[in-house]
């Protein structure tokens, strides 16, 4: 019996071990109360991400994401800390590296993380992090010059005229299988989004495709050109729109409860479509199912 009880007790500290190694492995949750006698939250927004969050040369952090994150941050009464990285593979490992586990070197990870496409199967499938608090609804758009392309009601346009677009995106992959992929020399691809759309806002493209707040804020910076948006029929695009939330860690509910009020009366009080006018683009409300 005293052989058996050893063996047994010997299990469970092995047990307790793996356990506490596990739990080392995922980064702390900062519910609300942390982060308020904290006085200091930190938000994850997308580098290289115009309009919503990109990098002055300066080190100045700028964009629509950044703008609620900070808005956020003083209804909390609390000091915001940006963490701005570049997108991952796929959103599962977005919130991966930045929600519950962090990244390989700093393990650093955000209390919370913004512009997260609202997918119910992508919550579903993420046990650590909580996708919540739609704030927006992004949509396909294409941006183009009325000198060059008077009207645009088809992709049909585009048999003749290039058309410029960010590579591996929802654009480019559309773009590339419309009308029996027969748009393929119609097509520029840029490495970057902003490469993308320096191509249209410098006129060697007559049109640029990109999410419609993307394409808003394009003609905002092509001042010198006739802009405008359409969005003209998509067949057998993945989804022509999705809404927008933000997501924060599996224990950390209240967290999100209390930033999903708060960006419910930003949009009440007009000041969600303030923050995305300043940057040329029009606030649409999400919409769910």
């Amino acid at each position: 019996m005293a052989k058996r009880s050893v063996v047994s007790i010997a299990f469970l500290l092995v047990a307790f071990l793996l356990v506490g190694l596990l739990l080392g492995a995922t980064a702390q949750a900062r519910p609300l109360d942390d982060i308020i006698e904290a006085k200091q939250i930190t938000i994850f927004v997308y580098s290289d991400y115009a309009p919503y969050s990109w990098e002055q040369e300066q080190g100045e952090y700028l964009g629509i994401d950044v703008d609620i994150a900070k808005a956020l941050g003083k209804r909390l009464d609390v000091d915001v800390n940006i963490l701005m990285r570049g997108a991952d593979e796929n959103l599962d490992d977005d919130l991966r590296v930045n929600i519950w586990k962090g990244d390989l070197i700093h393990r650093k990870v955000a209390d919370v993380m913004m512009h997260v496409p609202y997918d119910p199967e992508v919550n579903a499938r993420n046990e650590l992090a909580v996708l919540m608090a739609p704030y927006f609804q992004e949509k396909m758009a294409v941006v183009a010059d009325r000198s060059m392309l008077p009207e645009l009601s088809t992709f049909g346009r585009f048999l003749e005229l290039e058309i410029g677009v960010e590579v591996d995106t929802a654009g480019d992959f559309f773009l590339s299988n419309a009308f029996r992929g027969q748009l393929h020399k119609s097509i520029r691809r840029g490495r970057t989004f902003a490469e993308a759309a320096e191509m249209y806002i410098n006129g060697e493209v007559p049109a640029l495709m990109a999410s419609r707040a993307q394409s808003e804020w394009v003609a905002l910076q092509a001042s010198d050109r006739e802009s405008y948006i359409a969005q003209p029929p998509m067949p057998g695009i993945v989804r022509t729109g999705w809404p927008i939330g933000i997501a924060v860690k599996h224990d950390s509910r209240d967290l999100g409860y209390e930033l999903a009020d708060m960006l419910s009366q930003m949009e009440s009080s007009g000041e969600l479509a303030t923050i995305y006018e300043r940057y040329g683009v029009q606030y649409h409300p999400p919409e769910l199912d």
